[in-house]
């Protein structure tokens, strides 16, 4: 299992055949585990590696900075994901004027010379590439086959009629619909950090909760969440309830969100302490976030918020 920063890096290490899966893959969701299952199922045909190629950062914040999207995962997240779904390796290219260069008809070529014992492609209906975004899946099949190069097309996800798309599991983000923002990606939601120090104002008003450093492009809608978190050091798990937002009753003209987990069984300092790294999966959308008049509103309120969360949460 490796992580390469340039094609030219992983095409001189191997000499066995290999099959790269192509795109940019943010948010690993269903659409690109297809893609990515393909390419390990060629690969094992051909006793060879499934490896991703990818970018660190989107085209777009090359080409056209204004309208690149926000991202639902880092580059490390997502090297790790595509790891955990099975690829051998993963290739993390930066893309430049040199990508940007490359006609259609000499991609496939670009990436043959770069990599001598690359034997297939993998790619989704939608993959688009060459110099302006002018070539297409089929293309790619017809300009790969000629040198040898196999091409699988793998088809659209689609759910209750939407393709499932990083898009649109953005839009579903941004909304709170983290019931569907799951099924798309075929798992929990997740987001990981180290614990860090705050204002104590929850132990104050008798909910302690833990303030998570986390920094994403793609936010979820401010709002209250359920789900488990998991100390990825202790390997524990516990039920909880998070609040991602501003925190409009406690502080004034806050600007930058936080996310504060409340463990809803009983809390243990040392075992959730400071700088312990964790992982929170979103389940169910509890609520918005919203301004309380008091902070004896807020507390009923966070109340009734923790039995709805356990509820939910017995249920799944």
């Amino acid at each position: 299992m490796g992580i390469f920063s340039s094609i030219e890096k992983l095409g001189s290490r191997f000499t066995e055949p290999v099959n790269l899966a192509l795109g940019m893959f943010d948010g690993v969701h269903l659409g690109h585990q297809q893609v990515l299952q393909a390419s390990q199922n060629h690969a094992c045909e051909i006793n060879g590696n499934a490896v991703a190629f990818t970018f660190p950062t989107h085209p777009a914040s090359f080409l056209r900075p204004e309208h690149a999207p926000p991202l639902l995962m880092n580059a490390e997240q997502k090297a790790k994901m595509l790891h955990s779904y099975g690829m051998n390796h993963v290739i993390l290219r930066s893309f430049d004027h040199e990508l940007a260069q490359v006609e259609a008809d000499e991609f496939a070529l670009f990436m043959k010379e770069r990599i001598p014992s690359v034997a297939g492609f993998s790619v989704g209906k939608n993959f688009r590439f060459g110099k302006d975004r002018i070539g297409d899946a089929s293309f790619l099949k017809h300009v790969a086959g000629k040198i040898g190069i196999e091409v699988e097309i793998v088809d659209f996800k689609s759910m209750d009629g939407t393709v499932v798309s990083s898009s649109i599991i953005r839009e579903k983000l941004k909304a709170g619909d983290i019931t569907n923002v799951n099924h798309m990606l075929g798992r929990s939601y997740r987001i990981d950090g180290i614990v860090s120090s705050g204002k104590k104002m929850g132990r104050q008003i008798g909910f302690p909760t833990m303030n998570i450093a986390w920094n994403p492009e793609a936010t979820p809608a401010f709002g209250v969440y359920a789900g488990m978190v998991k100390h990825l050091g202790e390997g524990i798990k516990a039920p909880a309830v998070a609040n991602y937002g501003i925190r409009p009753t406690v502080e004034n003209h806050a600007s930058v969100p936080k996310l504060e987990i409340h463990i809803l069984n009983e809390f243990n300092d040392e075992k959730w302490g400071y700088n312990s790294e964790v992982e929170m999966a979103l389940e169910h959308f509890i609520r918005p976030e919203k301004k309380f008049d008091s902070i004896d509103e807020l507390k009923k309120q966070i109340e009734m918020d923790r039995s709805k969360a356990n509820a939910l949460l017995q249920k799944s």
